[in-house]
């Protein structure tokens, strides 16, 4: 059975006192009931992950170093989601978060179903935060990604300039795939890299237009007509895999 996996709020600390939440100090004694002697796997906010044993649970937690736990590659992908309805973005952010994903940013378009006012976008990506957290302990990752406010399209352009490489998927782009096109840019695991995935409409021209001018490049997923769930944790296995994680080969 794996170890608890909690997330500190400073680096990694090579023994006393661990710097937790106070949900998961609360968590910890409360729900899980561990004690001294018990072991954890901690990850600090500098990305380094260790298995360390509890030498206190008493008014604060600490604990000892046991083993650092090797960090797996980690490529820079930002995933651009189209807002899908219901309970779906919520599956988006979980399996991006499990893959590996380091940011989604929830896309506001105009074929989209979901229209959220100023209040809805606020309260939509702190649930949406909390569901990354849940799932990045769950799969055991080093990081936990940054869901991004509610964006509009027309406001993207700066978010995007921040990344190397920015790939669009549509459904009216020619046969040339992810894999492809970041071997034809040269693309690495340290570059950043956004994934851009339209909502249960798709994009319109315009948009793509608009994406392009941004700096995008317009990819296609094949000849199945993909739900806009489905397309965007797909995209982002395929990216990651070409990048060096999930196994794929690391192209430094």
């Amino acid at each position: 059975m794996s170890a608890h996996r909690f997330f500190l709020t400073a680096p990694l600390p090579e023994t006393g006192v661990l710097p937790l939440s106070a949900e998961d100090e609360h968590h910890l004694r409360v729900v899980l009931r561990l004690t001294r002697g018990d072991e954890i796997v901690v990850v600090g906010t500098d990305a380094r992950a260790a298995l360390v044993r509890l030498t206190s649970v008493g008014d604060h937690i600490e604990a000892e170093l046991v083993a650092e736990v090797p960090a797996p590659v980690l490529p820079r992908l930002t995933l651009v989601q189209g807002i899908c309805k219901g309970e779906k973005m919520d599956l988006v952010v979980r399996q991006a978060t499990e893959l590996g994903v380091e940011r989604v940013v929830p896309l506001q378009s105009s074929r989209g179903v979901v229209r959220l006012d100023d209040r809805k976008r606020v309260a939509r990506q702190e649930r949406w935060q909390r569901i990354a957290e849940q799932a990045a302990k769950q799969s055991q990752q080093v990081r936990i990604p940054q869901i991004a406010p509610v964006t509009d399209l027309v406001d993207l352009e700066p978010l995007l300039a921040t990344v190397k490489h920015t790939l669009v998927c549509w459904e009216e782009a020619s046969g040339v795939g992810i894999g492809d096109t970041l071997a034809s840019r040269g693309a690495n695991a340290a570059d950043a890299v956004a994934i851009v995935v339209g909502p249960e409409g798709g994009f319109c021209a315009e948009e793509v237009d608009a994406l392009v001018a941004y700096g995008g490049v317009a990819v296609s997923l094949g000849e199945t007509v993909l739900r806009t769930e489905t397309a965007g944790t797909v995209a982002s296995a395929i990216a990651l895999y070409e990048l060096g994680g999930l196994g794929g080969a690391y192209r430094g």
